[in-house]
Parts: structure tokens; sequence; C-alpha cells
């Protein structure tokens, strides 16, 4: 769709509706926001009624020092800005149906609870009501207030002299030692100096009174004053007494006490007899009136104040407003029958003098003498410095275009007629030569006023009359036009923007659709569906919606003397800093803060749409930023745009899990095997809670800060037995951050499968498990090493029945064969003695046969000492070497292949000792324990380390005896002795060691312990 066929069929008559519709569909402009009545133009009004959540029947509202607002109906409430909770008594409490009937705060942050049906007051503490156990409490609790020294005061709400006092912890009736008159107590104001105001009302509500008791005195004291109705009265902040009733709202002593020298009263309005009162901190008057809505008086001390009504027609949630209060940022709260109200100073304000046109739109000049003009409804306003909207001239508004003159004023251009305003003076002279649409004029610095009309050339006036562009400027179509900073002109249309400089001419494409050309101090900017362009010294650059997506569609750029830039679009306005926004175009990686500006900020609408060119926005002398809507024209004061510099009061609402809620937790124990929990919390900024932004962080499982924006519950799962601190901070609407914040502790126990002796008896269970699993391990492998040493030793045994049976008894035959064939020769025959030492020689082969064949078959011996003993007898020491053989333990048989690799280990060593060590002592030690052990050391010459560790190149003793030991899954150690010798120690499991039966005894003796 092409949107200058859109944008050419826009005029200013009211034909052109369904063209400003088609304008308007192609570029939204926000929802409009309803306009504040007079009086409330400069407020911002915000409701939560029912819809929104909030309860009926609110009667009492106040706040703590926690920032929550606390509100009284049916049940007592508190609100964090975003939702309200309802806070009951405890479970099983006396008193949980009874309704709260008062509020108070009291300075060290408690809340004080007034009961009705006898139930006395209650304070909130530690996340639930408490009972404050007030002796035979009155049937109904009234007003209540706390003096300096910190004691509470609690009237009756019923007509009798009831008055209690709370003081050093302890309750006291004081009502008849204090002479307190008769009547039910309507207003209890209590001033610095301590003294105690009350306002009563009597019998049948048409008379009242006003009483007082000084500092230091023992009785109240009926004030002259006549009052009516159900009177009830305040303090403004400079101590003044206030009382409204039945005749309306006067201060009845000022500051010092006396009765004021100037009477200022304001009249009630009708069928209003009980009026709540309040001023905020401007010194405004707020009133209830309990049947029709509310009033304000902007400003009680002004001799000429008047009072602006607000009803439920404007907005107001309920006609029935019953009590107000002016919270710590300043914003009035009204408790109504059917929800709350908020009133704060809006940033933006409203100009309700000037009409909306939305068909035909609205135009706006600035003067070089700081006057700003605004046509709207055929009729021009001039606002001066400082100055009201005025109206001085009716105009016919079709086909009007209005800038401004440089020699002062502005000119307003049509084709009947030509004005130059200054001031209020209008000069005439003659329009300009088309019938065709306006759509804007700029004045150059040759003084020439140039004016765009859609579809056809410039045209431009001189001190010689109105001329039309020739050549290429002739062929140029205009939509958009400025005057540019170094006096020359700019506009936007076909191509997207064209620049003309005394008499030079560029034209720049390549831009989207543009919807704003604008001037800055400097600069020429152009904004378009990519972003921001802004022209300077011939040069463009770009801010790309891929940086700043709010960039995009402007609809006006104004910058002032203080170094800001407002940008104004379809979203709301932005106020930023120009010394930003000059390095955003510098650096690609800059930032660029900003304030925006909403409907929260008391927009009622961010700006004219597309459809309509011409200036939007611009900066008065007085610094004031106008800028046109579709509602009118609104303006922004930097003057009086004060940010919010308090730091939001941070609180943990709540901790919940597994179906438990613990309010305001303080430290807390969790169930144990808690896994997941929420933690709601809330930053008590009220004046726009929506954009109060939070960090939060729980130690032990965050790494760093969490960024949770707006969001106000942080939730957790997968969470094991421990100690866990959860910290909150929070920054207020105007980004000030609270970085103490609050936080809570807690521990989650752990379940028994969790806890620590859980974790001793898995530990001990695996440990028995592990050693199963040895044991069975072993087991294996001692069966295995037994199948194949048994394996061997049938080969032996059969290789030794082979040799005995065939070789032997062969050899043995043979030699009983020559020993006949010897005993056949003659004594004396030369060769019988050789044969007779053959033979012999024969009988020792055999003899050494049979024990060769004997050693191959099995031990039938199961004694170690036994076979070391045979050993030692074996080897031949010199009766000169001592011999020492020692058993630890009880003695156990071992296992037929362990007792041969024993035996063969323990041969070699002995057999090493005897021929290498020279030793003259010899210690065998024999341990049977759960493993087996063996022991063998001397005195000798001792062993090379090096030698001991790889053994002698050639000979295979050692390695020999290392072998036997890996079989038995066993380790062998040898090493020199500490003082002199060697020592070997061979260490076997007894699983491997020791024969079946003694394996099963040993068992039996460990479970017995």
């Amino acid at each position: 769709m092409d949107w200058r066929g859109i944008v050419g069929e826009l005029g200013r008559s009211a034909t052109s509706a369904r063209a400003l519709l088609a304008a308007c569909l192609l570029f939204p402009t926000p929802l409009v926001a309803q306009i504040a009545p007079p009086g409330f133009g400069g407020l911002k009004h915000v409701r939560w009624g029912p819809d929104e959540g909030a309860p009926n029947g609110v009667f009492k509202i106040t706040q703590t020092r926690d920032g929550y607002i606390w509100l009284a109906g049916d049940a007592l409430y508190r609100f964090d800005g975003i939702s309200f909770e309802r806070i009951d008594w405890p479970a099983g409490a006396a008193r949980r149906r009874v309704e709260p009937t008062g509020l108070l705060a009291s300075r060290d942050g408690a809340l004080w609870v007034g009961l009705g049906g006898n139930g006395g007051v209650a304070m909130y503490r530690g996340g639930q009501l408490l009972d404050t156990h007030m002796p035979t409490p009155p049937a109904s609790i009234g007003p209540m207030a706390q003096a300096p020294d910190g004691s509470i005061w609690v009237a009756s709400g019923r007509f009798d002299t009831q008055l209690r006092r709370l003081r050093g912890g302890k309750w006291e009736s004081v009502g008849e030692k204090l002479g307190r008159p008769e009547g039910a107590v309507m207003g209890l104001v209590i001033a610095p100096d301590g003294g105690v105001w009350i306002a009563l009302t009597h019998q049948g509500g048409n008379s009242g009174a006003l009483a007082y008791l000084a500092p230091g005195k023992t009785r109240f004291q009926l004030l002259p004053d006549r009052v009516s109705g159900r009177p009830r009265i305040a303090l403004d902040p400079s101590g003044a007494l206030w009382v409204s009733d039945g005749t309306g709202t006067r201060m009845v002593r000022d500051g010092h006490g006396r009765v004021p020298a100037r009477a200022i009263q304001f009249p009630s309005a009708p069928n209003v007899r009980s009026a709540t009162l309040s001023f905020d901190r401007q010194g405004g008057l707020w009133r209830t009136t309990a049947s029709i809505g509310i009033s304000y008086i902007p400003s009680a001390a002004g001799a000429t104040a008047t009072a602006y009504p607000f009803d439920a027609a404007n907005g107001l949630t309920s006609d029935f407003s019953y009590d107000l209060f002016v919270d710590r940022e300043g914003s009035v709260w009204i408790a109504t029958e059917t929800g709350i109200d908020q009133f704060r100073r809006a940033s933006a304000t409203q100009e309700l003098a000037i009409p909306a046109d939305p068909v035909h739109g609205l135009a706006l000049a600035g003067a070089s003498d700081g006057s700003v003009y605004i046509e709207s409804n055929d009729t021009l306003f001039r606002i001066a410095p400082g100055g009201a909207p005025r109206p001085i001239l009716k105009l016919d508004g079709s086909n009007l275009s209005m800038c401004r003159a440089r020699a002062g004023g502005i000119w307003i251009a049509q084709n009947a007629r030509t004005l130059h305003v200054v001031g209020d003076r209008i000069e005439t002279a003659p329009g300009f030569p088309s019938q065709g649409t306006s759509t804007h004029c700029a004045e150059d610095g040759q003084g020439r006023l140039w004016v765009a009309i859609f579809g056809e050339p410039l045209v431009w006036r001189d001190a010689r009359g109105w001329h039309h562009a020739a050549g290429v400027l002739a062929q140029q179509r205009v939509w958009d036009m400025i005057a540019t900073p170094s006096g020359g002109i700019a506009f936007t249309g076909r191509p997207n923007l064209t620049t003309l400089e005394g008499n030079r001419l560029t034209l720049r494409q390549g831009f989207g659709t543009a919807t704003m050309i604008a001037a800055g101090t400097r600069d020429i900017f152009l904004s378009d569906d990519k972003g921001l362009v802004r022209l300077r010294d011939g040069k463009l650059a770009r801010l790309d919606q891929s940086r700043f997506p709010w960039l995009i569609w402007l609809r006006s750029l104004v910058q002032t003397e203080r170094g800001e830039t407002w940008l104004v679009a379809r979203t709301g306005i932005s106020r930023v800093a120009t010394a930003d926004l000059d390095r955003a175009f510098q650096d690609p990686h800059a930032p660029l803060p900003r304030t925006l500006f909403n409907s929260q900020d008391g927009l009622v609408s961010a700006a004219q749409h597309a459809g309509f060119a011409g200036l939007q926005s611009t900066v008065a002398g007085d610094g004031r930023v106008w800028f046109l809507n579709r509602q009118g024209a609104g303006y922004f004061d930097p003057a009086t745009l004060k940010g919010n510099a308090l730091p939001p009061p941070v609180t943990i609402r709540s901790l919940t899990s597994g179906g438990h809620s613990w309010r305001d937790p303080g430290s807390l124990i969790l169930p144990p095997g808690t896994r997941a929990l929420d933690i709601a919390y809330a930053g008590l900024s009220l004046a726009v809670p929506q954009r109060v932004h939070f960090r939060y962080r729980l130690d032990g499982v965050d790494d760093g800060w969490v960024d949770a924006g707006a969001r106000r519950v942080a939730s957790y799962a997968n969470l094991g037995p421990g100690h866990y601190r959860f910290q909150v901070m929070a920054a207020n609407n105007d980004g000030v951050w609270n970085r103490s914040g609050a936080e809570v502790g807690f521990e989650i126990r752990p379940t028994f499968v969790q806890s620590w002796p859980f974790r001793l008896l898995c530990a001990a269970a695996l440990i028995a498990l592990l050693w199963l699993a040895y044991s069975m391990r072993m087991r294996v492998v001692a069966s295995r090493i037994r199948l194949r040493m048994a394996e061997r030793f049938e080969e032996r045994e059969r290789i030794a029945r082979e040799l005995h049976d065939t070789l032997l008894q062969a050899i043995q035959s043979l030699t009983l064969r020559f020993q006949l064939a010897v005993d056949d020769l003659p004594a004396k025959q030369p060769g019988r003695p050789a044969l007779l030492q053959a033979i012999d020689t024969a009988d020792r082969v055999i003899a050494e046969g049979r024990d060769r064949v004997l050693d191959l078959r099995s031990r039938q011996a199961a004694d170690i000492e036994q076979v070391i003993r045979e050993l030692i007898a074996r080897q031949g020491f010199s009766p000169d070497v001592e011999i020492c053989v020692a058993i630890n333990g009880t003695p156990r048989a071992l296992d037929a292949l362990a007792l041969e690799e024993t035996g063969r280990i323990a041969g070699e060593a002995l057999f090493n000792i005897w021929r290498h060590a020279c030793a003259r002592r010899v210690e065998v030690e024999i341990d049977h324990d759960a493993s087996f052990a063996l022991r063998i050391a001397d005195d000798g010459v001792g062993i090379d380390p090096e030698l001991a560790a790889r053994g002698r190149t050639g000979h295979y003793g050692l390695a020999g005896m290392r072998e036997r030991a890996r079989r038995l899954r066993g380790s062998l150690v040898i090493r020199p002795s500490a003082d002199q010798g060697t020592e070997l120690l061979l260490t076997v499991p007894g699983g491997i060691a020791y024969k079946a039966e003694e394996r099963s005894l040993l068992a039996r003796l460990w479970s017995r312990g």
C-alpha cells in the first residue's frame, strides 16, 4: 500500500474522515486515557476495584513503615501496589471472626488494629495478628493515635466516656480520670507537642463538640467553637487544626493553638454529614464525603481557593468514600465502598483549555519570544511563557499551516490569506496561489516563506510576493518541511529527504516511510520504520531499530537548552540526554539511557498520527515542552519533574512450600524432604508499582544476582538439605535502588535417607558389600589357583607313576640281569669289577630316581613348621649358626598347594642364606592370622637393594620366588634389615593359604568378635 496515496486524500474538512481512519490504521496510536476533570489535570488517578481484586467496603486505610498499604473492611488486608492479601487471625484464635474497626501505624513500624465485638486491640507482628489483651475492652474501638512519647491512645466508638492508653506495655483506662466529655469520638489527633484533640458527636448526630487536653494538664477542656453533625479533625503541615462538619471545612486553631487571624472556610457539599480530611505535601486539602465522591482544594491556604469534585462519573471506584491517607511518596489514597483510589502528581499535564480535534488535527508553532501558538477547532491559542492558553483569533481552519517567523511571532499560511501573528497582533497578506492542501511551512534564513502543498510544487513568498518553485525543485513532492539550524529548509517526500541551503539543492534517497522530520540545535533528524537518522555537516548516521527498537516511527523530536532531547512516539514520550544521543551515533556500542513517559505518567495520548504533517512539539520560553496529541495538547515542565528519590522498602512477603505458607518469614526450619519452594517478595514503591525492578539470589544455588524485572516470585526446585539465604533488592520507578534489600534464611532438615547416620549405614553396607565381593573374588581366585595347582600335581603324579612303572622298573630289571650275569663270571675275571661298579652306580641312579618320583608326588604333610624344620636340617647349616623358629597364632593347616609353594620359597631363601649370607643367626617366624605370613631373617652380610629388587642377571632364584608368591596372590618383600643382614617377608591371603575347614573356622571366629 502506498502511504502517499492515503495521505493525499487528507484535508482539514469533515469529508476526509475515511482517509484519516486509513492513516490511523497505518500509524496506530496508543489507547486514549480518560481526561481528568478540572482541578485534577496535573494528577494521575489509578483505581483498584473488584475487577482488580480490591476488597469491598474499605473504610479505613493507612501505611506502615515497611511500605504496605493496610485496609480495613470485612477483614484486614494489605496491598503492595500489585496484589491484595487478606490477613486472618491464626487458626483456632478466639477472635477469628471479629472485624476491624480502626487502624494505626505506629512509628516503630507496628500495625495496631481496633476491633469490634469487644475484641479490643490487636497488633500485627511476625506475620500474624496478636491480641494485646486489653482488659474489659469496649464494644467497639474508634479512632486511635500515637503520642510523641510512644503511648497508644484508643477511643471508644460508642456514646460513652471510655478512653484507653497503652503505656509501658500496660493498658490503662483514662477517660474518667482525664474528664473526657461524653459523646462518640469521631476524631482523635495528637499534636507534636503532645496535646490531644478529640472531636465528638452527640446522640442523634445533630451536634458535636471539640475538646483539648493540653500537655501536662489532667483534664480535657471543651472548646467554645460550635460544630455540627459528625465532625472530623486533622492537622495541616503547619500544625494548624482543621475541622470538617455539616457546615463545611475550616481552620479552628493555627499552628500555635490560637484562633486564626483570617478565617479560612470551605462550604460543604449538599447531603454531606461527615467528611474525613487530610493534607498532601503541597498543602492541598482532600475530603471524602461518604456519599458524593471526594473533593480537592489545591491550596487550602489560598484566599481564592476552589474545591474541585471527583466522583464515580470521573472514574472514582465509588461515590461512597470513607477515608484517605497520604503515603511516604506523596500519593493520596482514598478508601471507598468498592475499592481504593490513588492520586499522585503526574509528569505530563494535559491542557484542558485546548480542545481535541481528532478529525482535522491540531497545528503548533513556537515563536522566538518563547510563546507557543496552537490551533484547534479553528481557534488560535497563544500560550505566553509561564501563562495559560488564551484564544486570540478565530480562523478558517481549511488548508492551514503554521511555522515560526524569523522576525518574531509566527506565520499562518492559507490559500485565502497569510497571517503574521506577533503576540496578539495580526498582520494580513495575500494567501498562497493554490487551492491545494498545505501540509507545512517554513521560513529560511533569507526571509523566504516556503509552503508545501500536497501533490503540487513548492511555493514561496518574499517581499515581491508569491512564487512557484522551478527546475529540479519544482519536481519534488513535499509532505513535511522544517527550517534547518543553518538557515535552509529540509523536507520529506519524493525523494525521502531533500535539503535546500541557499540555492544548493541536495536529494537523498534510501529511507523508509518517514513519519518525522525535525530540527535539533545543530542537526536534522528523520525517523522511519528502520530507526532514527541524523544529518550533521552533510553526513548521515543511523540508530538502527536492532539497537533501539523504540526509535522507529517517531512523530517528533525537540532538543532543549537543558541538554535534553525529547522524542515523541506512538508508544510514549522518551527523554534522553543529548550528549548520550550524540555518543550513541558515534559509538555503535554505546547505550542510550532513557526515561519513558506513558499513560502511567499522565499521558492521555502520546501523539497525533502520521496523517498530520507539521510541527508536533516545541519548547516554550519558560522551558515547558509542549506536544500535540489526539486529545488536544499537553506539556512537561522539566523544572517540576522531580524524580522519586526514595529507595523502595523491600520485604519478603511469604515463603510457600508443599502446601504450607509462612507470611513475613524470619528464620525458618522447613520440613525434611523439602525440594521446591516459592518466595514472594515486594518492593513497596507505590508511585508506579508496575515499574519496580527486582534482583535476587539464593546463596549456594544462584551464581550471581538474577535480574527478575518486575516479577515478584522466585521459584526453586531440586533443593537438598542445608542452610540457605535468600536476598532480594529493588529499584523504584526512577531507578533508585535499595541495595540493602531484604533477606530470609531457612534450613531444610534432612530426611532419614539424607541424614549422616543413613550415610554411615550406607558406607558400612558398601564396605560390607565390597568385603563380600572381595571375599568372593578371593574364593574364586583361590579356587582357580587350587584347580591349576591340582592339575599340575596330578600331572606330576602321572609322570611319577610313569617313571616308576616304566623307566625305574626297566632299569631295575636291567640291573638284576647284569647282576645275574656278573654272578656267573669268575671272581678273577678282568671285567667283573667294572661291571660291579656299574651295577652300584645303577642302584644309586634308581635310588635317586625314587627320590625324584617322591618329590613329584603331593606332600601329605600339612604342617608348615615341619616343612621348615626339614628344610633347615636338609640344608646342613654349621653348628655355630643359631636357628630360631617361632610360631605366632594358632597353627592352621595350609592348603597343599600353598604349602608346596611356600616350602619352595622357604627352601630357596634358606639355601641363599647358607650359601651367601655368612650368617651366625637365622630367624624364622610363622604367623597364622587372617592372612598367612612367613618371615625369614638373618644377620649376615646383607643384600644390595638393587639386587633385591631386580635379581642377578642369569640367576632366577629371586625371580622364581616372586613368581610363586604371585601365583598365591600374595606379596613377597626382600630387603636389607634395619641393622644388618637380609629380611624376607611373604604374605598370603587366608582364603588361599588355609585349607577349607580352617577358613570356615576363621570366619566363625571373626563373626563372634
